[in-house]
């Protein structure tokens, strides 16, 4: 278990907009057992909790993060991408993202996650657009393994590209796919078994929402279709 002792002020953003002064929150497996002033518990409780002083602290709920493209936390700082308009920057990144692998799928999650954590989100989203021709594995799959690593609750989107080069688009042919693909895949990942653990006995299925995508990555026929 995990003491959160006095807390200098609980922002509960309740209804009421309750906040509490020298409050203690008692969690158990993940989940919030109890807020109150002055929790006592009994000494073989106590030997097992990890208390922390809050005295001095806000304490907040973990917020949400509503907006991310994960592997994209692997190519920062790159040169040629600094101070670059929206267009150029994607046209110099997407050949470099088009060589992701299963390993940078993973540890890129994997660090978005952990930066998302240190920062005060428990729950994130991700649309994932970007499949590269070459790669194999389950992406969505490997996603929901770091996620679950990292220890924070993960809703992905299955996000797409359809509209290459060759179609006067901006991403490489080789990073997007045909319609006919991605709504395969779409249908896929409805099915799949995903869940979320907030704590060993209550799970919470997932449903993959479906994202939309910009003008200049998504045909004219997809467009009409939606």
């Amino acid at each position: 278990m995990i003491l959160l002792k006095n807390c200098f002020y609980v922002a509960t953003f309740n209804d009421r907009e309750d906040e509490l002064k020298n409050h203690d929150i008692l969690i158990r497996e993940n989940v919030i057992e109890k807020i109150a002033p002055a929790i006592q518990l009994f000494p073989q409780e106590l030997m097992n909790t990890e208390v922390i002083d809050c005295s001095r602290f806000l304490v907040i709920p973990g917020m949400i993060n509503t907006h991310h493209h994960l592997f994209q936390t692997l190519t920062r700082n790159l040169p040629g991408a600094q101070n670059a308009k929206l267009f150029d920057w994607l046209v110099y990144l997407y050949p470099i993202w088009g060589r992701m692998d299963e390993e940078a799928i993973y540890y890129s999650t994997l660090l978005g996650s952990a930066e998302l954590l240190k920062t005060g989100a428990t729950t994130t989203t991700d649309q994932m657009y970007l499949y590269p021709e070459d790669f194999k594995g389950d992406m969505m799959g490997i996603q929901f393994e770091a996620a679950a690593r990292a220890g924070i609750r993960f809703s992905p989107s299955r996000g797409s590209m359809t509209r290459g080069e060759s179609d006067r688009g901006l991403p490489p042919d080789h990073v997007v796919q045909n319609t006919e693909e991605v709504i395969r895949d779409m249908v896929r990942v409805q099915t799949l078994p995903c869940m979320i653990c907030l704590n060993s006995s209550t799970r919470v299925r997932l449903k993959i929402p479906l994202p939309p995508s910009f003008f200049q990555v998504i045909t004219m026929k997809r467009r009409i279709r939606s």
